[in-house]
């Protein structure tokens, strides 16, 4: 063996040599912050659970009014406007003072209703049976909140429905440039809904109105005026009926 050949082996064993060290190397340990602890990731909230959608076979719902980029749209008497969702995908209508129906679908969320076909009686001129009528083919989405049903029209708005036909949607425009307060009035109880909140109340009457509270909300309502105070402070009103 010359002297190339051994040094050619010997080279080689220092490599397997040196791989094998390497393979048996410990990694390099991560870094740390404070106290020798491991940086911590930011982690996410899990995300909200949504609203199950609601089931609307054999309900019956009264229509309080629509809220479109216009403004809110509402009749004067909700009773006189009904929808009730037949099983066998069959709608019932009661628009003022014809009646009719049309077909419907549903798919979680999803509400689809057909062309409403309905009687030709000549109603009251101020009555909205036509919007009503022409609205519900609109609907995109259905969803309940606070005990009202809400049925999205895509762009054109949402129409808000009630289960009692005592209850009474309005909005209240306030000075100042305040956000309107909307609030669907019940028996004894309110919905409001204002920059984006919304509180289920009770009613309390008095002498001076009505008062409906919520936690730290408290709405008070007498006539075509409402105000809001909430954590003790005014926050709106007096604000104005606009209807």
């Amino acid at each position: 063996m010359d002297r190339r050949t051994s040094s050619a082996r010997a080279f080689g064993a220092a490599l397997a040599a040196a791989a094998a060290i390497a393979g048996c190397a410990l990694p390099a340990p991560a870094p740390t912050t404070g106290a020798g602890l491991p940086p911590q990731q930011p982690t996410q909230p899990p995300p909200a659970p949504s609203a199950p959608p609601p089931k609307l076979v054999g309900s019956s719902w009264y229509w309080l009014g629509t809220l479109t980029p216009a403004g809110l749209v509402a009749p004067a008497d909700p009773g006189a406007f009904n929808v009730e969702f037949l099983d066998g995908g069959q709608l019932a209508a009661q628009l003022d003072c014809n009646s009719g129906g049309a077909t419907w679908t549903q798919s979680g969320a999803s509400l689809t209703v057909g062309p409403v076909r309905s009687t030709r009686k000549a109603c009251p001129l101020a009555s909205e049976a036509d919007r009503f009528g022409r609205q519900l083919p609109l609907v995109r989405a259905a969803k309940l909140a606070n005990g009202l049903l809400e049925l999205s029209l895509g762009e054109a708005g949402s129409m808000v429905m009630a289960r009692d036909p005592d209850w009474r949607l309005r909005s209240f425009d306030c000075p100042n440039g305040v956000a309107p307060l909307l609030v669907a009035f019940g028996r004894d109880q309110a919905v409001l809904r204002w920059r984006g909140e919304a509180w289920q109340m009770k009613a309390q009457t008095s002498a001076s109105g009505t008062r409906y509270n919520a936690g730290n909300a408290i709405l008070f309502s007498k006539g075509n005026e409402a105000s809001l105070v909430n954590e003790g402070k005014q926050v709106a009103g007096p604000c104005t009926a606009r209807r």
